[in-house]
């Protein structure tokens, strides 16, 4: 089934009016001009036809010339002021109200994405509706608004016109009803066919744009001319080729048979109905020469203001769709919240009994039955190979998710006790997959904005993180834009001279209690060395900790911290470790080994 049939017509419409409502707390003049423009535009679809029946009314009755100027020039102040109104609306003012629509809708995405738990990032069907609440909210809030905006227009224009064709001849307002709403049903069945055909041809479309995507980015390019990965890749477009056909064959012919249905039936309801007026006109004189005017116009203006009413109607259905992955988003509450305690000085971190897993359904724990203590002041290594558990250890201390059982306690405090921010104001951490931003090397140490008094500060946490030679490179020092994403001027970084951006922030923040996940994997021995030196110098009394698999920056540790699978299996300094001959001397003589 899909999720298009899933949802009843009520609960489309809840969304699309709780869209409407959010779009009145961000814009709320938006909602009135909305309304009032579909009105206009509905009321002026019939005036013209008023017009041409004037006219032609005139001109049956030999009214003379200036009775019939006069019509003309009223109907053409009429259309300019009409004219002047909706490009004025279009052209300056929704524009605009769209801008603030935009910025209003993606400051509370963007406030509640930073608020979220982390853990919904391993939901796929959150994670999904996620990404589309970011990518695509604001384009379906705006063509809801646009859409509801025609559907008014559609309605006020097709009530108007069904008014005044039957005050003109009844016959001929039911006929063209008839006509009219013969289109519309037929333009419901195309619309539930077409939608199939999306359906269909939607996975093909995929594996087009995914072959496409492979031959175009560069992050492909080596692999394509090494291997024959292109010839499986062009084989398989081929293929993807020969089942698109068959779509578009199938429904090919069902769209054929539509158009017949509908153009053959409409010419010759519409030829009949030109035929009738012309014999009331011409022969038993019950309708005048406006009349006849009035049923060609109105017969075809009908006929479409049907039909796209009905095609407005199933594009205000689909957003209602779309809306419930925003509301499925925006209503997601975060579980891990902080308490009423403000943090104080670091003076302890102890783990006891911890268990941990990403989803309530993995079998095996990532952390398993984990105790530990940092003090003031220390030094600590906590080590392992890759899978170990060691940075899912990293982002509990953080709270950026809560254990499943166990504690972990700040200063004797658990860590639930306390207020989210204050606690990590006291904490640095530098990630394993930490980011640059596109942004100042000023403002990526600084985590955000800064002011000029901080100038000193950023220049203090680069030197600790050992960037100096690279900074006295740049001509702007570091007001240097990073990335290339938004200046094309900008500096591209290398890998290890990212990683120490990224160590200078945990300077930057100078917090109690330092995290540094794998800090020198992207550097080379000397460049590791000379890291290590560094953080050994500037860390002074901060407590540090140092999470990694290459064991260089373990020798010098108060305590070090052996995981394997998840479970803590040795602790000790150094030397006591490698007096037990256990698997961390195992680890440190292999690498050891590599490095002589």
């Amino acid at each position: 089934m899909s999720e298009k049939s899933k949802l009843s017509i009520g609960r489309v419409i809840r969304n699309d009016l709780w869209m409407l409502k959010k779009i009145s707390k961000y814009t709320p003049q938006y909602i009135f001009w909305m309304i009032a423009e579909g009105v206009i535009w509905g009321i002026h679809h019939s005036i013209s036809v008023i017009f041409t029946q004037q006219l032609f009314n005139a001109l049956g009755r030999n009214a003379g010339f200036e009775p019939t100027a006069k019509i003309i020039l009223y109907f053409a102040v009429y259309v300019l002021l009409f004219w002047i109104f909706n490009n004025w609306y279009w052209s300056v003012y929704n524009p605009k109200i769209r801008q603030r629509m935009h910025i209003e809708l993606h400051s509370e995405l963007f406030s509640h994405a930073v608020n979220i738990d982390i853990a919904k990032y391993d939901d796929p069907i959150f994670y999904n509706d996620f990404v589309w609440s970011m990518e695509k909210a604001y384009n379906h809030a705006n063509d809801l608004m646009v859409d509801v905006g025609k559907l008014i227009n559609r309605l006020v224009a097709s009530v108007t016109l069904t008014g005044i064709l039957f005050s003109v001849d009844a016959t001929m307002a039911i006929i063209i009803f008839a006509l009219s709403i013969f289109r519309m049903v037929l333009s419901v069945f195309r619309n539930k066919t077409r939608l199939k055909y999306v359906e269909a041809l939607n996975p093909l479309d995929r594996k087009d744009e995914y072959i496409k995507r492979v031959f175009k980015l560069p992050d492909y390019a080596k692999e394509l001319r090494i291997t024959k990965v292109s010839d499986n890749l062009t084989e398989e477009l081929e293929i993807n080729t020969i089942q698109k056909k068959k779509v578009i064959k199938k429904y090919g012919k069902l769209f054929a048979l539509f158009n017949i249905l509908e153009y053959g039936l409409s010419i010759i309801g519409e030829s009949g109905l030109i035929i009738l007026m012309l014999y009331k006109v011409m022969i038993t004189k019950e309708v005048e020469l406006g009349g006849f005017a009035v049923a060609v116009n109105a017969c075809w203006k009908m006929s479409w203001l049907l039909r796209d009413l009905v095609g407005r109607s199933m594009k205000i259905h689909e957003h209602g769709i779309f809306i419930e992955k925003m509301i499925h988003f925006i209503n997601c509450k975060p579980t891990v919240v902080g308490g009423k305690e403000k943090a104080s000085t670091f003076e302890s971190l102890e783990i006891r009994n911890l268990d941990f897993s990403y989803l309530e359904a993995q079998p095996k724990n990532v952390l398993e039955n984990v105790s530990l203590k940092i003090n003031k002041g220390e030094k600590i290594a906590i080590v392992g190979y890759n899978g170990a558990g060691k940075t899912t250890l990293t982002k509990l201390i953080m709270r950026l998710y809560d254990p499943v059982s166990g504690d972990i306690l700040y200063n004797g405090k658990d860590l639930k006790e306390y207020d989210i921010e204050s606690l990590r104001q006291k904490i640095s951490a530098v990630f394993q997959d930490y980011r640059i931003f596109a942004s100042s090397l000023a403002e990526n140490v600084a985590g955000g904005g800064f002011v000029n008094e901080d100038r000193q500060r950023i220049l203090d946490a680069l030197k600790k993180s050992d960037f100096t030679s690279k900074l006295e490179t740049l001509d702007n020092g570091i007001d240097t834009i990073l990335t290339r994403e938004f200046d094309k001027t900008g500096t591209e970084l290398s890998g290890g001279e990212k990683q120490k951006v990224a160590i200078a922030r945990a300077f930057y923040k100078d917090a109690d209690l330092i995290i540094l996940d794998e800090p020198s994997s992207a550097l080379d021995p000397d460049a590791e060395y000379e890291l290590n030196r560094s953080i050994a110098e500037y860390s002074g009394d901060k407590t540090v900790v140092f999470i990694s698999h290459r064991l260089s920056t373990t020798r010098h540790a108060d305590r070090i911290y052996m995981f394997d699978s998840g479970r803590l299996i040795e602790s000790g300094s150094h030397e006591e470790l490698i007096k037990l001959n256990g698997k961390y001397a195992y680890m440190f003589n292999l690498q050891a080994e590599k490095y002589r």
